[in-house]
């Protein structure tokens, strides 16, 4: 009677279900990285906007660093053509319906207005933006199939006649001659804005005058006409062809003052689709840009841009084709563009955006401080970590400045709203912007981005495909940046010449590799499995698919030129494994390699005495150090695990130099400073080893039949059994599937699937210190979590004389429901996170695919608390995390939460319903007990595996997710109060209004 009456009477104090609507509310925020499917780019080179639209839809203005606008077009109809009114802050957007709507920015909202249908339009061909003094007065000209031009003025959304091609063009031209009437492109005289060219049939060229309506010259060409680009002074223009050819022609000449040429001829070339005629701020002689034009044979299958002036040639090599690009123009007045000295290249590849800085001589890149191509090689590996102490914040841009040190100096040249004044940041603020979100991707790459305001800022990579042998040369490396040597940036300065120069190469044409989206992989043993980095020391272990673990620290000094060690540990006898494993370890690399200031790997207690010897004799004689320092060959350690198969889990204990590693098979603890091994646990059983020996699928013919029935009864096929109406959107996507009950069964009974990992394989791995021996003292402890339910806890003893007694086995727990354990956290008995140096009753919380539990410490009897998942057939918790989340009407009010993200076959939410998504739950922890008050929200598709996997829930209250296609990160607040660090530069102000 007593337990019932506690646990249906609340304790003074503890939340209701009605207050938690005060804490929680899901609201997706931002979006970082590059959308899919891009179509269109646009620019404002006035308010200095920029505009990306894509095939689904979707509308993206972005200016300064964390000035970011987001929209969509009705029905998310895909983006064809957008064009910005200069200086009005205003974007019409041509739609593949030949729909036009209007985006207005308006401080930190975009208003979205539809402009009225226009019959007369036909079909739509061309577009082009007249840009006047007056930028109320712009107009956008539009093309048509019939050769009329119509104007659609940028402030009212009125169309009216231009010019009309029967009255205004026909009579002028010689009527002998067959005259096609399509418009395929207009091109406005950057001088004069009363003059325009236009071309008709793709092979007519007219000079037309807005002001007295008259055609001035007229060029009929043999050769298909693709695109025509004015010359900065309004006298000349050029012409592109089908052919890969380019021609120049003068206004008031009949003939070509250059004729037709194929810069990459003889042999036949691609089309060229767009070309420009510029001037660069860095050199007088004007710049020819096109895209396309390459030899067909040879280079057909490459996507470039030619760069090309008299003394010069340039053929920009990206990773995936080119959509569109612009030229970023310096101001002459408040409202005139300056071709004559043009700041940047911006290129948009359907993979990523690319900007070159035209003040360079060298024509360098620049860093991009959003669309980032987070995909550049596939993400195989996301971790978040919050709350990052300062020191280590500091010594992480340290880093980052010297590893984009030789990257471009020009600002960037997208600034609208930056030069709004931001309000000065709280000590909590500060914290909250020192989030970090870290990639591993397929090539062995980790990378370091910051979270912690409205763009996704990169910081800093590291390359551990530069550890091994065979993956690329070492002098011949592209990235100086990052691998660090002082003597090749020192020489690049002095040569006067960038990063970009070195990659030029002599031959014909002359490719230059830019941009860093990268589909392919030199190996897929490279592929980084799990990450782990330490908030207090920045310390960083990378653990990789080949069964290798490399540990990073963070220096404040450029290192010797390094030789790699490796150290093997073994998890079992060759004999008690399968004899089925064929991978190979990576072979290490052979070559020295230095490494600048931020991420080396770890040294041996050996080499560090060497180094601080090496300083003392500096102190007396730099010179003779130095080169003492260069010619010896120190060692830095890699660990890598027999057999050498995929890392599943990784953890580090800074302050004792312990690294833990677990894989499929078992796990291992060592001592990094004297490499001497702690623990070394098989935890495979006799029977899974003659299991995974053998094909499992064949294990039993009658198991098998019958699990493929009972899969063919869980997926009920609707379209034959039944029909549904037209108009149903009950079943509008085909990847929803019905939720189906099952009983859930012990593990034991359940035959393992083909592909599914054995049971002993390591989850998690966890180092607390906490008081596992007793309730008096603190000890450090390390807890692995296995696949069939097993957690082992090992002491980790202060006075050991042996390596062997350092760590003691104290805890071995088998599970009931062997479900997977996903993570541990150890936390006060409130649900609050431990404070360091306290000591008091402290709990366990056991994350399971199908349970939470808590068990108390040290005695590890479990507690009151279990939390048992719904029964829902595929549903599993996936990611865990305790958080504090703020309350909307007390302030002082910060209950601890803990938050959990799964799949759900179906979900509710007040007035909403939500089928096969994903879910992430949150339930309050109070004290005495926890208290479950389920909140649950949808984001997206079920068959979203990628997105599934790729969740990460921050501390603060936030959750990461990869959107479909992988390029983009969904970011969103599961908080009711709004953090301050993502709020926009621009809200409450009057932009673009003065």
């Amino acid at each position: 009677m007593f337990r019932f009456l506690r646990s249906h009477i609340h304790p003074t104090g503890d939340l209701k279900t009605a207050d938690i609507r005060d804490f929680f509310e899901y609201t997706p925020s931002l979006r970082h990285g590059f959308p899919q499917l891009v179509s269109s780019l646009a620019y404002d080179y006035i308010l200095g906007l920029m505009a990306v639209g894509t095939s689904d839809g979707q509308v993206r203005i972005f200016g300064a660093e964390n000035v970011e606008w987001s929209s969509t077009t009705p029905r998310d109809t895909p983006v064809a053509q957008m064009y910005f009114a200069a200086g009005l802050g205003t974007l019409i957007v041509l739609c593949s319906d030949q729909s036009f709507h209007k985006f207005q920015v308006a401080g930190d909202i975009i208003e979205r207005t539809t402009a009225p249908a226009e019959d007369r339009l036909k079909r739509i061909t061309c577009c082009e933006m007249q840009n006047v003094q007056d930028p109320s007065s712009a107009r956008l000209f539009i093309g048509t199939i019939t050769g009329n031009i119509f104007g659609l003025c940028a402030i009212s959304l009125e169309f009216s006649e231009v010019i009309l091609f029967e009255e205004a063009i026909l009579k002028s031209i010689n009527p002998s001659k067959d005259v096609g009437r399509s418009a395929n492109q207009i091109m406005m005289n950057p001088v004069d804005a009363t003059q325009v060219l236009i071309a008709f049939n793709s092979h007519i060229i007219v000079h037309y005058n807005l002001l007295s309506s008259e055609v001035l010259h007229y060029w009929t060409i043999q050769q298909t006409i693709t695109s025509i680009s004015w010359h900065v002074d309004g006298e000349y223009f050029i012409c592109a062809h089908s052919d890969g050819s380019l021609g120049t022609w003068k206004i008031c000449c009949a003939e070509p003052v250059e004729q037709s040429m194929i810069p990459f001829g003889p042999f036949p070339c691609t089309s060229i689709s767009k070309v420009r005629w510029i001037c660069a701020s860095s050199h007088p002689l004007p710049i020819k840009l096109y895209t396309g034009g390459m030899p067909r044979a040879s280079y057909g299958d490459r996507y470039t841009l030619t760069a090309m002036r008299e003394d010069r040639m340039v053929v920009f090599d990206f990773g995936s084709a080119v959509v569109d690009f612009i030229v970023v123009p310096s101001l002459q007045s408040e409202a005139g563009a300056d071709y004559k000295n043009c700041l940047a290249l911006m290129i948009l590849c359907e993979q990523e955006l690319v900007c070159i800085d035209l003040t360079d001589v060298s024509w360098p890149l620049l860093n991009l401080p959003y669309l980032q191509p987070i995909h550049s090689s596939q993400i195989t590996c996301v971790v978040h970590y919050s709350n990052i102490e300062e020191h280590v914040w500091k010594a992480l841009i340290k880093a980052s400045e010297a590893q984009n040190r030789l990257s471009a100096k020009c600002k960037w040249p997208i600034h609208a709203g930056g030069n709004v004044q931001t309000p000065v940041l709280c000590a909590s603020t500060n914290a909250e912007k020192r989030q970090l979100l870290i990639t591993g991707h397929e090539d062995g790459t980790v990378k370091f981005w910051s979270t912690g305001s409205v763009s996704l800022r990169y910081l800093l990579k590291i390359n551990t495909a530069k550890e091994f042998e065979g993956c690329f040369s070492i002098g011949a490396d592209i990235d100086r940046a990052e691998c660090g040597s002082e003597n090749s940036s020192v020489e690049a300065s002095n040569n006067g010449t960038s990063d970009e120069d070195s990659n030029e190469v002599t031959d014909w044409p002359p490719f230059r590799k830019v941009g860093t989206y990268d589909p392919f992989c030199d190996d897929p043993r490279l592929a980084v499995q799990k990450v782990y980095f330490d908030v207090t020391s920045g310390q960083l272990v990378i653990g990789g698919r080949a069964g290798h673990v490399i540990v990073y620290d963070l220096d404040d000094e450029p290192s010797a030129v390094l030789t790699i060690m490796r150290t093997e540990y073994e998890v079992a006898e060759k004999s008690k494994l399968p004899s089925n494993i064929n991978q190979q370890a990576l072979p290490l690399r052979q070559s020295p390699l230095a490494y600048s200031v931020g991420y080396q790997p770890f040294k041996t207690d050996q080499n560090r005495r060497h180094i601080a010897k090496i300083s003392l004799i500096e102190l007396f004689n730099s010179l003779i150090a130095l080169s003492t320092l260069i010619t010896h060959n120190s060692m830095n350690c890699l660990v890598q695990l027999r057999p050498p198969v995929a890392i599943t889990a990784v953890a580090s204990l800074r302050s004792r130099n312990l690294l833990a590693f677990g894989c499929e098979y078992g796990f291992v603890m060592c001592d990094l400073k004297s490499q001497a091994t702690l623990i070394s646990t098989c935890l495979l059983t006799l029977k899974e080893l003659a299991d995974t020996s053998t094909l499992s699928r064949f294990k039993s013919m009658k198991k098998s039949i019958r699990q493929s029935f009972r899969r063919k009864k869980k997926i009920p096929q609707g379209e034959i059994h039944s029909i549904e109406p037209a108009c149903s959107v009950a079943n509008e996507n085909g990847n929803e599937l019905r939720p189906v009950e099952r009983q859930i069964i012990s593990r034991a009974e359940a035959p393992v699937n083909i592909g599914d990992p054995p049971v002993s394989a390591v989850r998690v791995l966890r180092f607390f210190r906490t008081n596992i021996l007793s309730a008096a003292s603190l000890t450090d402890s390390l807890w692995i979590g296995t696949n069939g339910g097993v957690i082992f806890a090992y002491a980790i003893s202060d006075d050991a004389l042996k390596p062997e007694d350092v760590c003691v086995l104290v805890k071995e727990v088998q599970l009931q429901h062997r479900a997977p354990v996903i993570d541990f956290t150890c936390a006060a008995v409130d649900g609050s996170h431990l404070i360091k140096g306290l000591t008091g009753t402290e709990r366990l919380i056991i994350y399971t695919e199908e349970q939470i539990k808590t068990f108390a410490l040290p005695t590890m009897k479990p507690t009151r608390f279990r939390y048992k998942f719904t029964g829902m057939e595929g549903s599993r918790i996936r990611k865990a995390q305790l958080l504090t989340l703020r309350s909307a009407t007390i302030t002082f009010r910060a209950p601890s939460f803990m938050a959990y993200s799964t799949e759900c076959s179906s979900l509710s939410y007040p007035q909403h319903e939500w089928n096969n998504t994903k879910s992430a739950s949150v339930f309050y922890t109070s004290k005495p007990i926890l208290q479950v008050i389920v909140i649950s929200i949808a984001k997206f598709q079920a068959s979203d595996i990628e997105g599934i996997a790729s969740a990460a829930l921050s501390e603060n209250g936030e959750i990461f997710f990869l959107r479909p296609g992988a390029s983009e990160f969904q970011r969103a607040s599961l908080t009711t109060m709004q953090h301050n660090n993502l709020t926009s530069p621009l809200k409450d102000s009057k932009f673009p209004k003065t």
